[in-house]
C-alpha cells in the first residue's frame, strides 16, 4: 500500500474536496461499472440531492439553474452603483415596477393597456357575424404590441446565402417538446356554438374588465381557462391544431428556403382553400411604423418579389388546411383566448401575481441585462484553462479529420479550413457593458408597470425586425443565448459556439483536476464543435453561409456510415418506472454522433494536456481511481437525473434519454474498457454480435471497435439549426 501511494500525491484544494463529495455523493459502489456504469455514476443521486425544484426532477442543470437564479435575485434587489451600466439601472427598475404592481393593483393606471387594446381591435362587437375577420390586421398589431405569434412564427433570421445580411422567417411554432402534451380536458356538454357563444362573450367581457382593472371583487377567480371551458368546440379546435404541431413537429431543423413573398401567397392559397391569408397586407401592418424601407418596398409593384425564407412547410400545409376548414368564430375565439392568456400572464391579477412572477417576467424581457449578473465569475486562469482546453479539442478533431480514410482531400482541406475559422465564445462578451448599454439605449422604463411590459413588448419586436435593413455588427454581437443560462449552442450561421458563464461552474468546470472538467465541460466543448459539422452545419461554410462545400463521394460515405448507427440505437430500450421506452435511432442521430465525438475529442484531447503538463494529483478519498477513469466519470456525472414524469422520453426529444448517453455511449469506447478493465462480453463491453448492425447501406456486421471507429471516422452529425439551442445534458 506505502509503495502504491507513493506513485501519486493526492489534491488537497477545495475543489478537489469538493468534487470528491459530489462524486461520492452520486455513486453507487455497488455497482460493477463494467455492468452499468450510469448505476455506477449516478445511482445515489437521487437519495442525496432530493428535489431542488418545485417540480418531481432533479439534474445538475437543474441545480446549478436555482444557484444561479439566487443570484440574479439578488443582483436584482441591489441598490443601483454609480459604476454600473445604465442598462442595469434600467432593468432593476423594471423589476421594481412590477415586484410594486403586486402589492397595489388598485392604484395602477390601465390606460396604456386600454389604448393599445383599442388599436388591437379585440373589442366585445368583435364577436358578432356583422363583423368580418381582419385576420391580418389583427395578427400583426398583436405582435407589434404584444410580441406575440398566433398560428405561426415570425421573426428575423440569417440570409442562408449570405449572413451578413437577413430576410424576414416565417416559421412553425416549434415549441419546446414539454408544450406539445395533449391537455386532459374533461368534456362536458355545453351545446353547440350558438349556445355557448353568449357564454364567451359574457366571459370575454368580464376578462377584460378584470385586466383593465375595472373588475369586481367576485371577478378577482375568474381566469382565461374558465373562457376556454365555455365551448366544446374551441377546445376540440385547439386539440386539433395541436395536434398539426405534434405531426409536422420536425427534431431535424432544416435550412430554410427562399421564397417570393408571390410564391408564398399562392401556396397558402393553394392548400388554404377558402381560408385566405394576406400576407402583404399582415407584412405591411406589421412593418409600417417599425421598417419603414421594407414598408415602401412592400407597397410597391415588386412587392411581390420580395424574398421570404419560410420553415416546415408541412406544418404551414396543414395549418392552413385546418384553418380553412373551422368556423370563422372559432378562430376568432382561438385569437382572444391565446391573446388574454398573454394578459393575464403579464399584467398584475390577484394574489399569483407575485415577486416571483416579477422574477420570470425581467428574466424573460432583459436576460442578456441579468446575465450581467455573472460577470467576473471566470478569472484569468479559468479563461486560460478553457482557451487551452479548446485548443486541445480542436487538436484532436484535426487529428480525426486527417485520419478519416473515407474523406477526400478536397472535403478534408475545407473542413480543416472550417475549424480553423471556428469562433469560440465563453463566459460574456468582452465588451458586456456596451453591448446591454447599446440594446436598451432607446428604451424607456417608467414607474407604471402596463407601460414597461407594453413599451418593452413592442422595443423587443422592433429591434428584432431592424436587421431587417442593417448589417449585423459581428464584433459586437449580442449573445442568443444569456450569460446567466446553464446551457451551451452552436451558431451555424456565425460558424462560432457559445458557453456562457453559468454552465462553467461545478460540478461541470472548476473541479480541482483537469481529468473531470475534461471528462464534462470537454465534451461538451466537442460536442458544441461538432454541430458546426452535422447534416445542417456541414451546409454552411467557413463564412457561416450556405455552400457545397463537401464533395459528393465524401457525402456518400458519411451517409452509409450514419445509417449504422441510426440501426443501432433503434435496438435500445430503456426501462423507467415499470414502462419501457424505444430509442429512436433516427430522431436521436445527429446528437448521439455529437456525444460519442465529443467524448472521443476531449479523451484525447486530455491526453494531449498530461504530455503537456504531466500527471495531476488524484482526489482525496477517491485516490483508488485513476485520472482516465476520473475522466469518463466526469463525463457521466454531468447526467444524473431523476424524473418522475419521464419527459426524457418525450416523443420530440432530440436527446437519447440521459442513461443511454452514459451506457450506450462509453459501451462504444474501447478507451473506456480499457481505462475501466471492462471484459470483453461485459454489458459496458459487449461481444461483437451485442452491436451486430445491419443494413443494406454498410456493412453486414460490423463490431463494437469496428463501429467506433467507424463513428469517428463518420466525423459529426449532430442537427441545429441557425439560431437554435441544444443542451448538453
Amino acid at each position: 500500500m506505502e509503495n502504491f501511494m507513493a506513485q501519486f500525491t493526492v489534491c488537497n484544494t477545495k475543489s478537489c474536496l469538493q468534487s470528491s463529495v459530489s462524486l461520492i455523493n452520486c455513486m453507487n459502489e455497488t455497482v460493477e461499472p463494467c455492468e452499468d456504469f450510469y448505476e455506477f455514476a449516478c445511482g445515489m443521486f437521487e437519495t442525496n440531492y432530493p428535489y431542488y425544484s418545485n417540480t418531481n426532477e432533479n439534474s445538475w442543470v437543474t441545480i446549478m439553474s436555482l444557484k444561479i437564479k439566487h443570484r440574479v435575485k439578488k443582483f436584482l434587489n441591489k441598490k443601483n452603483e454609480i459604476y454600473e451600466p445604465n442598462a442595469v439601472h434600467k432593468t432593476r427598475k423594471f423589476y421594481q415596477a412590477c415586484l410594486n404592481s403586486t402589492e397595489d393593483q388598485v392604484s395602477i393606471n390601465y390606460d396604456p393597456l386600454w389604448n393599445v387594446w383599442e388599436k388591437v381591435g379585440l373589442n366585445t362587437e368583435y364577436l358578432n357575424d356583422s363583423v368580418p375577420l381582419e385576420i391580418e390586421t389583427i395578427l400583426a398589431r398583436v405582435k407589434l404590441y404584444f410580441n406575440l405569434d398566433i398560428f405561426f412564427e415570425i421573426n428575423v433570421d440569417d440570409d442562408p446565402r449570405n449572413s451578413s445580411s437577413h430576410s424576414l422567417l416565417i416559421i412553425a411554432q416549434n415549441w419546446e417538446s414539454n408544450k406539445y402534451k395533449r391537455r386532459n380536458n374533461i368534456k362536458t356538454n355545453k351545446g353547440d356554438i350558438n349556445d355557448s357563444l353568449p357564454k364567451f362573450s359574457e366571459y370575454f367581457s368580464l376578462l377584460v374588465e378584470k385586466l383593465l382593472n375595472r373588475d369586481q371583487p367576485y371577478l378577482r377567480k375568474l381566469k382565461v381557462k374558465d373562457l376556454k371551458n365555455t365551448t366544446n368546440e374551441l377546445e376540440e379546435f385547439e386539440e386539433e391544431f395541436l395536434e398539426v404541431q405534434r405531426k409536422t413537429f420536425s427534431s431535424n431543423n432544416e435550412i430554410p428556403e427562399v421564397v417570393t413573398l408571390g410564391e408564398f401567397q399562392n401556396f397558402t392559397d393553394t392548400v388554404g382553400e377558402t381560408f385566405k391569408f394576406n400576407w402583404t397586407l399582415y407584412l405591411k401592418e406589421l412593418t409600417r411604423d417599425i421598417q419603414p424601407k421594407i414598408y415602401e418596398i412592400l407597397s410597391s409593384e415588386n412587392a411581390d418579389s420580395y424574398e421570404l425564407l419560410v420553415n416546415n412547410r408541412d406544418y404551414l400545409n396543414d395549418a392552413f388546411k385546418l384553418l380553412s376548414q373551422t368556423p370563422t368564430i372559432i378562430i376568432k375565439m382561438s385569437i382572444l383566448t391565446q391573446v388574454l392568456t398573454i394578459l393575464e400572464s403579464h399584467f398584475p391579477s390577484g394574489d399569483k401575481f407575485n415577486s416571483e412572477h416579477c422574477f420570470l417576467l425581467t428574466s424573460e424581457f432583459f436576460g442578456m441585462v441579468t446575465g450581467y449578473s455573472m460577470i467576473n465569475t471566470l478569472d484569468n486562469s479559468s479563461k486560460a484553462a478553457l482557451t487551452e482546453m479548446t485548443d486541445n479539442i480542436k487538436w484532436a478533431l484535426r487529428k480525426m479529420v486527417n485520419d478519416a480514410s473515407w474523406m477526400d482531400d478536397e472535403t478534408k482541406n475545407a473542413t480543416l479550413r472550417k475549424l480553423n475559422n471556428t469562433k469560440t465564445f465563453f463566459g460574456y462578451p468582452d465588451n458586456y457593458e456596451n453591448i446591454i448599454n447599446n440594446l436598451l439605449e432607446n428604451l424607456t422604463v417608467t414607474d407604471n408597470h402596463i407601460e414597461n411590459i407594453l413599451s418593452t413588448s413592442m422595443f423587443i419586436t422592433e429591434s428584432n425586425f431592424k436587421y431587417l435593413t442593417e448589417d449585423r455588427d459581428w464584433e459586437n454581437q449580442t449573445w442568443a443565448i444569456t450569460p446567466d443560462e446553464v446551457n451551451a449552442y452552436c451558431y451555424n450561421s456565425m460558424n462560432a459556439f457559445f458557453m456562457p458563464a453559468a454552465i462553467l461552474q461545478a460540478p461541470l468546470f472548476n473541479n480541482g483536476v483537469q481529468a473531470l472538467n475534461y471528462g464534462a465541460t470537454g465534451s461538451t466543448i466537442g460536442h458544441e464543435l461538432s454541430h458546426n459539422y452535422d447534416n445542417t452545419g456541414r451546409m454552411y461554410n467557413e463564412l457561416g453561409n450556405v455552400a457545397q462545400w463537401w464533395s459528393n463521394r465524401s457525402y456518400e460515405e458519411y451517409t452509409k456510415r450514419a445509417s449504422c448507427l441510426i440501426s443501432h440505437y433503434n435496438d435500445i430500450d430503456v426501462v423507467s418506472h415499470n414502462k419501457t421506452f424505444a430509442v429512436n435511432g433516427q430522431q436521436t442521430l445527429d446528437e448521439n454522433i455529437a456525444d460519442i465525438v465529443g467524448l472521443k475529442e476531449a479523451y484525447y484531447a486530455y491526453q494531449r494536456y498530461v504530455d503537456v503538463h504531466g500527471q495531476e494529483p488524484r482526489l482525496p478519498g477517491m485516490e483508488r481511481y485513476s485520472h482516465e477513469q476520473l475522466f469518463f466519470l466526469g463525463y457521466a456525472n454531468q447526467y444524473c437525473y431523476y424524473d418522475e414524469g419521464d419527459s426524457q422520453f418525450d416523443d420530440f426529444n432530440s436527446h437519447s434519454p440521459n442513461v443511454v448517453r452514459v451506457r450506450g455511449v462509453l459501451s462504444l469506447s474501447p478507451e473506456f474498457a480499457k481505462a475501466w478493465s471492462c471484459p470483453i462480453g461485459s454489458p459496458m463491453n459487449p461481444k461483437k454480435e451485442k452491436c451486430k448492425i445491419c443494413c443494406p447501406a454498410c456493412p453486414a456486421v460490423i463490431n463494437v471497435i469496428a463501429l467506433d471507429h467507424l463513428i469517428v471516422n463518420c466525423l459529426l452529425d449532430i442537427s441545429l439549426s441557425t439560431l437554435s439551442t441544444r443542451i448538453p445534458n
